[in-house]
């Protein structure tokens, strides 16, 4: 960082957003699943492509890359998945997995 001040180069490193709570898989798997469940269009909707990632550019490691529901409701997944989208993103930008 003084090399930077200086007019030098500095070491690029990168920032990771350390006010995220840490939770174990099953942790955040019940935290997504009641999130879901609170929010009429997503009630019903379990997630069940749960994956730990390399950190991305907002510093999270986890993602969910599939939802499932037991009824066929094709009319209503884009709205569900679309609202998901955003409950989902919304605890992973304050959850990080353990």
């Amino acid at each position: 960082m003084a090399a930077a001040a200086r007019g030098g180069t500095a070491p690029m490193t990168r920032e990771t957003d350390m006010s995220r709570e840490l939770k174990t898989e099953r942790e955040l798997l019940e935290l997504v699943v009641s999130a879901l469940d609170a929010n009429p269009e997503t009630a019903g909707w379990i997630p069940t492509g749960f994956h730990e990632t390399v950190e991305d550019e907002e510093g999270c490691n986890w993602d969910i890359t599939h939802l499932h529901r037991d009824r066929k409701d094709a009319d209503v997944r884009d709205v569900a998945v679309s609202a998901a989208a955003r409950i989902i993103n919304d605890l992973r930008s304050r959850y990080n997995l353990r």
